[in-house]
């Protein structure tokens, strides 16, 4: 059975590794490997590195947030700056210091997970209805939907609230931490700062920009000064080993959408044109890790090699 699967980011190349035995074709519209997420990468278990043979590191990852206004008002304030709406469920839940156990990727985890998977760069793929090789799509939910010509039959809301954004990123001299600090105060252009072993990460997000504006966004701030703000606040003074750079981070945030409308096209885009979604993006789950990609990947194999598709209704 031949399968494609559409995107060589994180997703698809984890699902080609997973499904090697049926030996996959990944298609990439663009010239190489995407690497599309230059933000903090961090894993909960070490399951994604036993399942493709990369080793993680075990660290203990320390988590906090500059306090601002009181606890509610910082939670609100940190909604509205990454995501562009007051919300209760992102990411300041706690007041305290807190620490996680982790597990870290090489820095060459994408090229290492790319490793023996048959990819075609520069290759937009042509869907088509009724397709009898199905097709795991790794794709944003929104732009499927634009190819496949979508329209949502029962009037949902379907307003995708996505956001753009980009990072500050450098590397310290002698360092070897993890830590997170949240930092809802609105006077700061960043939301988060961290440190991943010796990379230096601050992440900015755009609510209400357009990808394209981006860009000129990024350029209206200076590197240097950024970094010795960012830099403060965890009491770290530059220089730094290498000059900090500005990455485009596309997809910062995700808002949810509502969930049966979610559904309905995730089973029609299977049912008409034999396609799985797969990915955060793909079936638009904002807390979504990679780490649950292997449930889903196991069960879109399980289908696939079903000649029942009464299974996959049963699932929905």
């Amino acid at each position: 059975m031949a399968i494609t699967i559409v995107g060589a980011g994180m997703a698809g190349l984890l699902a080609a590794r997973m499904l090697a035995n049926h030996k996959p074709r990944v298609v990439e519209g663009q010239e190489g490997l995407p690497n599309n997420h230059s933000a903090v990468l961090r894993f909960r278990t070490r399951a994604v590195g036993d399942i493709v043979g990369i080793p993680f590191k075990q660290v203990t990852m320390v988590k906090g947030y500059l306090p601002w206004q009181n606890p509610i008002a910082d939670t609100l304030a940190y909604a509205k700056k990454t995501v562009g709406t007051y919300r209760s469920d992102r990411s300041i839940t706690s007041t305290s210091l807190e620490s996680f156990l982790r597990y870290i990727a090489p820095e060459d985890f994408i090229n290492s997970l790319s490793e023996g998977v048959n990819i075609s760069f520069r290759h937009f793929h042509q869907f088509k209805s009724n397709n009898s090789e199905p097709v795991i799509s790794t794709i944003p939910m929104p732009q499927l939907m634009r190819m496949l010509g979508y329209k949502d039959v029962e009037n949902k809301d379907m307003e995708f609230g996505e956001v753009h954004g980009f990072n500050l990123i450098g590397s310290l001299h002698e360092a070897d931490a993890y830590v997170s600090l949240y930092v809802p105060n609105p006077e700061y252009a960043f939301n988060r700062i961290s440190i991943t072993g010796n990379r230096f990460i601050a992440e900015y997000s755009c609510p209400g920009k357009r990808f394209t504006d981006i860009p000129d966004l990024m350029n209206n701030f200076v590197v240097l000064n950024e970094t010795k703000r960012a830099a403060s606040l965890l009491g770290i003074e530059p220089p730094f080993a290498s000059f900090p750079v500005f990455k485009i981070q596309r997809y910062a945030k995700i808002q949810p959408i509502d969930d049966d409308a979610r559904k309905h096209f995730i089973a029609w885009a299977t049912d008409k044109f034999n396609i799985y979604s797969l990915g955060r993006f793909a079936t638009w789950r904002p807390g979504l890790l990679l780490d649950d990609l292997i449930k889903d990947i196991r069960l879109i194999e399980r289908w696939l090699t079903s000649k029942n598709k009464y299974e996959v209704k049963a699932h929905r």
